[in-house]
């Protein structure tokens, strides 16, 4: 047996070697780079049997502008099926001549036999759906969009991003493409927040359960601040609120409406609704245990006087009803801060535009309290609370000191 196979293989060879000189005694080798026309043709000449430059003088008449002949590259792409069959690339080819000289049923055709061929294959599936798609087959095209999403889901993105401008119907694409199971579904989320298509991402969001995509805490958060970074924060504040209440954390029962006003927590639970803690040169913030007007502790801001920062850093958003007066309050003590420029609390809209702020606070002030009146917008989504100092252009700007912050709290005005 061994024997047989040494045989085979040294049979093999010689032909390939008798080939390629062959090849190079008549001048021509289908391997080149940039074969000319007169090239391919001697090489169909050289090796009447070999398919590769039918193949290629298929695709030169097909692609070559100043040589486009779609009758010339029908014909070679024939004659290279009618030596080897088995060819997926040369009825993809085949299907896309026909496709583009009309001929609708042979181009259907010369996909089925490309599939055939490879079923499993990405090239054949992907061409196949949007020759049918170009068609307007869309039921015929789906499902060979559908099986690149089951088996090649890193293709997903080009998959939805073909349909969604071939369909534009969320509803459709979620029933009738995106494959049932969770993997798929947090795929196809995934597309719409790199799309920023927030109406189709909140539809999905409410469909999630038939595809069985049961979110964990990151991505609930990541589906909240996406829907808060396109001004829904209503409803991005009833997906945080549930996920609080599924999590057992409870939310305040005295109508205060600031998330971890006293800071007691490092994170309440995260995302948009909690305070979100952002790093600034000249600055630093942590959590102060010794300082408190109530609770375990306090928020500590320490300016260093070597910056004139303008500082937005703490922040936290907001859910509130249109057109709805309400308090802000919260208590600041301060020490040795210096310029003009001082700490504020302030709140501004979210969508419809209001803004309203407290005074500012500078020198030595013991727990102080800073209040905010103020009435949201008709049309109101809500809007976000932070702290606030903003830079200035005095000649003593570069500010230093320390600022503490503990209990705010924000609720609607009782009359």
């Amino acid at each position: 047996m061994r024997r047989f196979f040494s045989s085979a293989l040294i049979l093999f060879v010689s032909l390939v070697v008798g080939y390629l000189i062959l090849s190079i005694w008549k001048g021509v080798s289908v391997y080149q780079a940039n074969l000319s026309k007169e090239t391919l043709l001697k090489a169909t000449q050289a090796v009447p049997s070999n398919p590769d430059p039918f193949y290629k003088l298929g695709l030169f008449y097909q692609w070559d502008i100043r040589h486009i002949d779609l009758k010339e590259s029908l014909a070679y792409f024939m004659k290279a099926i009618e030596r080897n069959p088995l060819e997926q690339d040369y009825w993809l080819n085949l299907a896309k001549i026909f496709q583009r000289m009309g001929e609708k049923r042979a181009s259907e055709h010369a996909l089925e036999n490309a599939i055939l061929l490879f079923p499993a294959g990405y090239q054949g599936r992907w061409v196949a759906g949007n020759l049918l798609l170009q068609q307007g087959s869309l039921e015929k095209a789906l499902p060979h969009f559908s099986y690149i999403l089951a088996n090649y889901p890193n293709q997903s993105p080009f998959v939805y991003d073909v349909l969604v401008k071939a369909v534009d119907d969320s509803d459709f694409i979620l029933e009738k493409l995106v494959p049932k199971d969770p993997v798929s579904f947090k795929q196809y989320l995934s597309f719409l927040y790199e799309a920023g298509d927030h109406e189709s991402a909140q539809k999905a969001w409410h469909r999630r359960d038939s595809f069985g995509y049961r979110p964990d805490r990151n991505q609930t958060l990541r589906h909240i601040d996406f829907l808060v970074a396109h001004g829904e924060l209503n409803e991005a504040f009833q997906i945080w609120k549930g996920r609080l209440e599924e999590e057992g954390i409870g939310l305040p029962s005295d109508g205060n409406l600031m998330a971890n006003g006293g800071f007691e927590k490092e994170i309440l639970l995260g995302g948009a609704f909690d305070w979100k803690i952002e790093k600034v040169p000249g600055a630093e913030i942590s959590f102060d245990p010794s300082t408190t007007l109530e609770g375990k502790r306090s928020l500590k801001i320490v300016f260093d006087g070597k910056e004139n920062v303008d500082f937005s850093h703490v922040y936290q958003f907001l859910s509130l009803k249109p057109d709805t007066e309400y308090v802000l309050k919260a208590n600041m003590k301060t020490r040795a801060v210096t310029t003009k420029s001082g700490l504020k609390i302030e709140v501004s809209g979210v969508g419809p535009a209001f803004y309203k702020a407290s005074e500012a606070l500078t020198g030595d002030n013991d727990w102080k309290e800073l209040m905010v009146a103020f009435r949201t917008p008709p049309q109101s989504q809500g809007g976000m609370v932070r702290i606030r100092r903003e830079k200035t252009d005095k000649f003593d700007r570069f500010i230093s000191g320390t600022v503490w912050l503990d209990h705010v709290r924000l609720k609607e005005r009782s009359h």
